[in-house]
């Protein structure tokens, strides 16, 4: 049984860290894996099979897992030498900083894969490392990393993460539309990047659907988002589309399910549209399928996207998707006809939304059926070739 090592900085919600956990209950059966975490810190930990061996960080590098918050807890010393950190990272930036820590920790074991599940973020960003903890603390035949972004978009898109990049062996790209995207920025990757799609937990997509009732309004279009409140997710140039929308005789109500840094701004251009009734900010929801389920489209509206995994759970639940077009839009969405692909551009967007809202009820999707068996034989031959 080969063994394998991934790296992740923790397991909190979001979708790489699903996407590590849907992988990991596939693969537990037939690989010996270490899942080396950053911060072993997450609501996705219960998701880890028993069988997976979790390990994390020395005191050093688990700030890489961390936010500010977090470290606050962990007491002073933490606090101070992440805040050091950030610092380092603004003015010496991550090809600096993120190399240092990697050496700082050394990762038990000989592995036949080592796979870094995160790309890094901007160079001045303390976001990622992942990539340089396999490189430089962990020791196998092999060494992968996955890009989970549209890297011509990405703010990432850097000389030191693509020479990153170019060190590992292999590297991975979640959809075929973010390998042509990688391989835009960098052809050189073309003998070393495969597609390798993410795996979905079916059975329990279903079963957290069926947990509790979502609230539903009769009588208009009840749109729904799962999105972190932040500027490339789009949800903040939505808003005053939408009261535009609603005084050209339209009636909708949109539930978003998440937070983040955009969360006050959302609120106050809900006040000044006046949409307090139709713009219904949920905040973090450890469960939102019901809602996903209950929901007539799963709204879209991101700036960038590389292969998010609400394309696919909405899909499994039969919900239409009305998606802004980002990097596998047409892939996962138009061409398996579970939705529209929507321009990206703000003036072209609100017409085109308004257009669908109004031929709501004529128009016609299909539920898709798929399964995980193309991923993992993606995988399996990721870590074999």
């Amino acid at each position: 049984m080969k063994k394998i090592l991934i790296v992740n900085n923790n397991m909190q919600i979001g979708g790489i860290q699903k996407a590590v956990a849907n992988l990991l209950s596939e693969i537990a059966p037939h690989y010996q894996i270490t899942l080396f975490l950053i911060v072993p810190q997450g609501a996705l930990m219960k998701e880890i099979p028993e069988t997976v061996h979790v390990a994390s960080a020395n005191r050093f590098v688990r700030v890489l897992g961390m936010t500010h918050a977090q470290a606050k807890n962990e007491g002073i010393f933490t606090l101070m030498w992440r805040g050091l950190l950030v610092v380092l990272t603004r003015i010496l930036k991550t090809k600096i900083v993120f190399p240092l820590l990697g050496h700082m920790e050394k990762i038990d074991g000989d592995y036949d894969a080592a796979i870094s599940y995160m790309q890094n973020g901007a160079g001045n960003c303390f976001y990622g490392g992942c990539a340089e903890l396999v490189l430089h603390a962990a020791r196998a035949k092999q060494k992968i990393c996955f890009v989970h972004c549209d890297l011509e978009r990405y703010e990432g898109k850097s000389r030191y993460n693509i020479k990153t990049l170019m060190q590992f062996d292999k590297v991975a790209a979640v959809s075929d539309s973010v390998k042509k995207q990688i391989l835009k920025v960098a052809p050189q990757l073309e003998n070393k990047t495969v597609t390798v799609h993410n795996c979905y937990n079916h059975e329990q997509i279903i079963a957290l659907s069926k947990a509790y009732e979502a609230p539903y309004t009769n009588g208009k279009i009840n749109l729904f988002s799962a999105a972190r409140l932040r500027r490339e997710k789009g949800i903040v140039r939505i808003i005053p589309m939408l009261g535009k929308i609603r005084d050209a005789g339209v009636d909708f109500v949109w539930r978003i399910a998440g937070d983040g840094p955009d969360r006050e701004t959302a609120e106050n251009l809900i006040k000044e549209y006046q949409l307090e009734q139709h713009v219904i900010l949920l905040g973090m929801l450890e469960n939102p399928y019901p809602y996903l389920k209950a929901a007539d489209v799963l709204l879209v509206p991101s700036y960038d996207e590389a292969a998010p995994m609400v394309f696919g759970e909405a899909r499994l639940l039969g919900t239409p998707i009305w998606t802004t077009n980002t990097a596998s839009a047409y892939e996962m969405v138009q061409e398996p006809n579970a939705g529209i692909v929507m321009s990206n551009d703000d003036d072209t967007l609100q017409g085109e939304l308004l257009t669908l809202l109004k031929e709501f009820h004529d128009l016609k999707f299909q539920k898709s059926v798929f399964d995980n068996k193309k991923a993992i034989e993606e995988f399996d031959r990721l870590i074999v070739g």
